[in-house]
């Protein structure tokens, strides 16, 4: 299955209660919800991101993350 990431950055200068950028959107995909949810906490980990949180949503999974840059 393959579903929408719908990615909140909170910029370094803002963190830890700073509002964040608009979203962006990722395409993760596996084959159970469980596995969605791994894939993207991969690829925002590789993206130099701290998960804050992750949830599904009702068009997809929606995901807050801190700038470690």
């Amino acid at each position: 299955m393959e579903r929408t990431l719908h990615v909140f950055v909170i910029p370094a200068d803002r963190i830890p209660a700073g509002p964040p950028k608009p979203a962006r959107a990722l395409t993760v995909e596996a084959s159970s919800l469980d596995g969605l949810r791994d894939d993207a906490r991969e690829k925002l980990a590789a993206e130099g991101y701290r998960v804050r949180s992750l949830s599904f949503g009702p068009k997809g999974l929606v995901a807050y993350v801190e700038d470690r840059r």
